[in-house]
């Protein structure tokens, strides 16, 4: 007999020994079958936080990417959005008021005050055209004849009407009195029996070259601007044939590079038909080389042929293709104002703002003292200035590690546990520890620069022709006008004629070359 209880009653219910063990057993087959659905329930609620965490570590990282702009990351102002440069003008005006307020005179659009000026001066004239006037201004009387007690003059600077100057090269046959024959030569430039001079060449690849004009629009240019009606095709075969014509001055500048104590290295992508090459360039104050290349990495480096075995300094901007073993015999030295944006973007999460404000306060005075040290030509910052840097960027990165959660971040992004700005200010800091002793080596060397601007100036005018005059056509193509931008940029920095640099590979055959004289790094 078991007793059961429902309803606050008892009842006395006389069940077998089998049907009670039978009852048991179902009871025990419930019980296995709730505990496996409460194993199931827990894994799928695991799941569901483990996906949670991740689609918000994802959602973080979404909007950090919209976050970024050309103040905290290597994005080009022309990328910014619409609001990004509306944010930057309200804060122009903010600094302007700030001056205001101050007391200090904001500063005026247009020639400041003291800055030298330059005007149009006046040039010996090549026809000189009077102005009579015919009758007398009051009694209405012809003026034929009458004497000048005046004159006032103003000088007009015309262009002329294009025309082009065409020659013809005769070559003669003369006969001796030996009766030999000899025959004289054409000039260089006479190539065929009809053809474009070495000038119009020259111009021609200046306009594609520097300023960057399609073959449509450079076709028009010539033939509106200098009455040369150059066609596309011709065109196009201008600047690889200036690229073979400029391998000794790709040689030279190679030599010149290798053997300079600090060289600026870069890269950035262009479009190549349908796809992506990446131009490099090594350069300094006084020297540009640029090379397209297909990939972006140590391959591209190395074929490029500078670089190998180089002993200077490498200024860059931390790409990890600059830390490997066939550049492990030079220095390196990592871009400031990389650096600063990074602490930009970093610092925008109040829990990391002090230590990047301070981080950043550090890299700026090591600047200061490194540009100061230069001018007053020592070769590195005096010892004790350069170890009260060195401390203050210790007890920062002190600091660091202690406001970042400990233990290791997750080995994959997205996955929880670390928030987006707890990762990147993780990444930051390490860069930080790890590779202090390039971040600062302008402390130990006052050649070395803050920032990496020379070799992104050289490239900037790269990413301009891409969106003026679009893709390349291929390789060829891309590759001729890295090797004439070289050319260019380095005769312009050091004052010399473009366009007569350009005349002379159709005239001479022979480049210009740089008189550099680089101290040996070996």
């Amino acid at each position: 007999m078991v007793r059961v209880w429902a309803r606050g009653c008892s009842y006395d219910v006389v069940v077998s020994i089998g049907e009670l063990e039978a009852l048991v057993g179902e009871l025990r087959v419930v019980v296995v079958e709730l505990r496996a659905q409460l194993v199931e329930r827990d894994a799928t609620i695991a799941a569901q936080a483990e996906l949670i965490a991740e689609l918000r570590s994802e959602v973080a990282d979404l909007k950090a990417r919209l976050g970024k702009d050309s103040g905290n990351s290597s994005s080009p102002p022309s990328r910014d959005r619409v609001d990004r440069r509306e944010r930057r003008a309200a804060e122009r005006e903010a600094r302007k008021a700030a001056r205001v307020n101050d007391g200090s005179a904001p500063r005026q659009p247009g020639k400041q005050l003291g800055a030298p000026g330059a005007t149009l001066r006046r040039r010996e004239p090549d026809a000189v055209v009077r102005h009579r006037p015919a009758g007398c201004g009051r009694c209405g009387r012809a003026l034929t004849g009458a004497p000048v007690v005046g004159r006032a003059c103003r000088q007009v600077i015309e262009i002329p009407t294009p025309r082009a100057r065409v020659i013809d090269h005769v070559v003669e046959r003369c006969r001796c009195s030996c009766g030999h024959e000899t025959v004289g030569l054409f000039p260089t430039e006479a190539t065929g029996p009809t053809c474009w001079g070495p000038r119009a060449k020259a111009v021609a690849a200046y306009l594609m070259a520097r300023q960057h004009l399609p073959l449509e629009r450079c076709a028009e240019a010539m033939a509106l601007l200098f009455d040369t009606p150059i066609g596309e095709g011709t065109l196009a075969g201008l600047l690889p044939d200036a690229a073979e014509r400029l391998e000794p001055f790709l040689a030279e500048i190679a030599r010149l590079l290798h053997a300079e104590p600090v060289v600026h290295a870069d890269e950035t992508s262009i479009r190549v038909g349908t796809g992506l090459n990446w131009v490099h360039t090594i350069s300094t104050d006084m020297l540009t080389l640029l090379a397209c290349h297909r990939t972006r990495g140590i391959d591209a480096i190395i074929e490029i042929g500078v670089l190998n075995h180089y002993r200077g300094v490498i200024v860059h901007d931390g790409l990890n293709v600059y830390d490997c073993d066939e550049l492990a015999e030079a220095s390196h030295a990592q871009c400031g104002a990389h650096l600063l944006r990074h602490l930009a973007a970093v610092g925008v999460y109040w829990k990391y703002t002090a230590w990047t404000s301070a981080m950043r306060r550090v890299l700026l005075d090591a600047k200061t003292a490194s540009e100061h040290a230069r001018t007053a030509g020592l070769d590195q910052v005096p010892p004790l200035i350069a170890a009260a840097l060195r401390a203050r960027y210790t007890q920062v990165l002190a600091d660091t590690f202690a406001v970042i959660p400990a233990g290791p971040p997750p080995r994959r992004r997205n996955r929880g546990g670390w928030t987006h700005n707890d990762r990147d200010a993780w990444n930051l800091a390490c860069r930080f520890r790890d590779q202090a002793d390039q971040i600062l080596l302008l402390l130990d060397n006052t050649r070395v620069p803050f920032d990496n601007n020379e070799a992104e100036r050289s490239l900037r005018m790269a990413k301009l022709h891409d969106k003026i005059a679009g893709a390349f056509r291929g390789t060829a193509h891309a590759e001729a006008f890295c090797t004439v931008r070289s050319y260019i940029q380095t005769g312009r920095k050091h004052a010399v004629n473009t366009l007569d640099n350009l005349t002379r590979l159709w005239t001479t055959g022979t480049p210009w070359l740089p008189n550099v004289a680089a101290a040996d790094t070996g």
